[in-house]
């Protein structure tokens, strides 16, 4: 009789961490698309500036909002860093639990668990495994993973995609 699996670890969520979490896990943008929102956004601005009698307060406001679109297209990496970085989870330990029941989370600001049931993709990246579920994707870096625990969502993964 074989026994169940369980693998678990504790980490510190650190620069480093959130860093791969971010590059494996946020989703690409067109670029080109995402200027021509911000364009448009100051075209308007400066139409309703030039050729309207609306208040320039408007005006202004959205070519402000333009360029804040710009800035937040530019800088996305940097801005989700930061804002992990200030975070009340960050710097803190996280102990990662990996079982037949699913992946639980817990440190002293959080306390998740997504079972195997809910997961609804698992997809291998260069440096870890992104998981799908109703409450958005969970990524999972194998820096953190033993080898067992790696085959274990392999396994699981092939599960998943039946």
């Amino acid at each position: 009789m074989t026994t169940p699996f369980s693998y678990s670890i504790t980490y510190t969520l650190d620069k480093s961490h959130y860093l791969e979490t971010y590059d494996a896990s946020a989703v690409a943008i067109n670029p080109k698309k995402a200027y021509l929102i911000a364009i448009g956004l100051a075209a308007l601005g400066f139409a309703i500036l030039l050729f309207t009698q609306i208040e320039p307060f408007a005006a202004w406001f959205l070519i402000a909002l333009g360029g804040l679109e710009v800035f937040s297209i530019r800088f996305r990496r940097s801005w989700w860093l930061a804002r992990q970085l200030i975070s009340k989870a960050a710097s803190t330990d996280l102990t990662l639990t990996i079982d037949e029941t699913g992946v639980t989370s817990q440190s002293i600001h959080v306390e998740s668990h997504i079972s195997w049931d809910d997961i609804s993709k698992l997809e291998k990246t260069s440096q870890g495994w992104l998981l799908y579920h109703s409450g958005g994707k969970t990524y999972l870096s194998d820096r953190c993973l033993s080898a067992e625990a790696q085959a274990f969502i392999a396994a699981k993964a092939v599960l998943v995609s039946e």
